[in-house]
């Protein structure tokens, strides 16, 4: 029923490469606007598509959206990002990495995993960069979204958002919320769903699954103030990356640290970032070290995260100066020597603690260096000199320095991408159905397929954004620790928090995401998803006794 639309439309936005955080993105923009334009429902009613500016965007990225506006108020929002990851990895296969039958052939002269080279040759599989994550997803929500367009009686209303910098920092999908609300308010919408089509993860064909929710991120950043000197007098001073290293191992891969909910877990955190702030080698002890990691959230809020932090900050300066003191001990025991006391004295602060700090000694001055340097990392972002955990970095540096910030001490910052997490559950979204039932009664009876509901979805998404639940004062905790709030990174807490809708992901199966064995299970992308989302559309518009 859909094959001979998606397909052609799939294919085309494959072909089109469209790299995160490049100007890339805007031409696969053009593309998607151009063929939303081309259905009759477009052509006759221009006003209700169109594109969204993502304001001070470096790319001029746009979200690109459509509005098929059938009888009533209620409205089911598909939300699905165009942008993909770029095609590096692909190496001598670069040329083929957008071209599915091309890539296929040249994959079979590959040595592959088993699982990816028994996909292959099964012919069931279409392979390629973004054919799972998630070009499929949108070619099926655009055709989808035209089949309710050509339904004059049609019930209901479906806002589609294409949206870009869902792989980077989601700033199309934050971008997006205020179109949300404005067209709200314009045309008396009123949101009862968000349905993201990301690709779900599994390893047999007799199971399907979808996600009630999408899991949360936070990113801490750790600034670490040592002492320095020479190497040869190390006791002399108080190595950061000791310091740092001891925390990463308090932290990673910490089972402790999952969050659970049902049968369910998170990941445990994950460090991305390690390094020591020397700017050019010289024989000394490095005097700052910093790192950054994900730490991926169910149900634990930003305060319990900075408490923990909090925590787990003392214990490792504490167990760094017993390190340190033994080896003191030893060294001094091996030379014949009397040990002196070691006089440091470690602290743990968070960057609220030493931006008020700063602000109080000289508010003016320090407002107007603070503000001055501000504005070089916005330059330095839109420049793509730097990355966003790198900014804060440098902001915390700043303020450090600003205050001279003695060590040894541990900083405690966060920066974006902040991912709020969400479940239907948690957040009191209710369908007046059960998703489950409803999915299931349709997959088993045309696929014989069953689909199992997942309360969150892994993989990070942007219905992040379809609403906030969170209390007021984790909102004011994430502004006062994100160095730079409102200037380099911001989340309209407030508007989320006037969206409340139920969320669902549900889209097509997918394996190996961001490798060079990336695919998407043909069937589900040309008939399976598309009916089953079509059936479910139609079910939350039925009229209920």
């Amino acid at each position: 029923m859909f094959e001979e639309k998606i397909r052609p439309l799939f294919l085309r936005l494959l072909a089109t490469q469209s790299d995160t955080n490049t100007l890339r993105e805007t031409y696969i923009e053009e593309q998607i606007l151009h063929w939303i334009k081309e259905q009759p429902y477009f052509s006759e009613n221009s006003d209700l598509c169109g594109t969204h500016p993502i304001d001070n965007d470096p790319y001029e990225r746009n979200v690109v959206w459509s509005l098929v506006k059938g009888k009533g108020s209620q409205t089911i929002v598909m939300i699905h990002h165009h942008d993909a990851l770029d095609i590096e990895d692909y190496g001598k296969l670069k040329p083929m990495a957008l071209r599915p039958d091309e890539l296929e052939e040249a994959l079979k002269e590959r040595r592959l995993p088993p699982q990816a080279k028994k996909d292959l040759e099964s012919g069931e599989w279409t392979f390629g960069r973004g054919t799972a994550d998630m070009k499929s997803g949108a070619a099926i929500q655009l055709v989808l979204s035209a089949h309710f367009s050509e339904d004059k009686d049609f019930s209901g209303n479906i806002l589609l958002l294409s949206v870009p910098d869902e792989e980077t920092l989601s700033r199309g999908m934050l971008s997006a919320v205020s179109l949300m609300t404005s067209l709200r308010d314009e045309y008396q919408l009123e949101y009862i769903l968000a349905i993201n089509s990301e690709p779900y993860f599994n390893q047999t064909k007799g199971k399907a699954l979808f996600y009630e929710g999408s899991v949360g991120k936070v990113m801490p950043v750790l600034y670490v103030k040592g002492v320095k000197s020479h190497i040869g007098q190390p006791f002399n001073g108080m190595n950061p990356s000791l310091v740092l290293a001891d925390l990463q191992k308090k932290t990673e891969l910490n089972v402790q640290l999952c969050d659970l909910h049902g049968n369910e877990a998170t990941p445990p955190p994950v460090w991305v970032n390690l390094k020591d702030r020397k700017k050019a080698y010289d024989a000394s002890i490095p005097e700052a070290a910093t790192g950054y990691f994900n730490w991926l959230t169910f149900t634990r809020s930003p305060k319990k995260i900075m408490d923990q932090l909090v925590s787990l900050s003392h214990r490792t300066l504490r167990d760094s100066l017993i390190h340190f003191k033994d080896a003191y001990e030893n060294y001094c025991n091996l030379i014949g020597e009397e040990p002196e006391e070691i006089s440091f004295d470690p602290k743990v602060y968070t960057f609220e603690m030493i931006y008020n700090t700063a602000m109080s000694k000289n508010k003016a001055l320090f407002e107007e260096a603070y503000g001055a340097f501000l504005e070089e990392m916005i330059v330095a972002l839109h420049e793509n000199i730097i990355t966003l955990p790198e900014a804060t970095t440098r902001l915390i540096e700043f303020v450090a320095e600003w205050i001279d910030l003695e060590g040894p001490s541990i900083v405690i910052a966060l920066s974006g991408p902040y991912y709020p997490h969400i479940n239907n559950q948690l957040i009191n979204q209710k369908l007046p159905f059960s998703l489950e039932e409803i999915i299931n009664r349709i997959s088993v009876e045309k696929y014989n397929l069953t689909f199992e509901s997942k309360g969150f979805f892994m993989g990070i998404s942007d219905l992040s954004y379809a609403s906030w639940a969170g209390k007021t004062e984790d909102t004011e905790l994430i502004k006062a620790n994100s160095p730079g709030w409102d200037v380099i990174y911001h989340i309209p807490f407030k508007d989320l928090t006037t969206l409340k809708m139920p969320v669902v992901n549900i889209g097509p199966w997918g394996k190996d995401l961001h490798q060079i064995t990336e695919r998407v299970y043909t069937q589900d992308v040309y008939e399976r998803i598309p009916t089953i989302i079509k059936g479910l559309i139609l079910e939350c518009f039925s009229p209920t006794e």
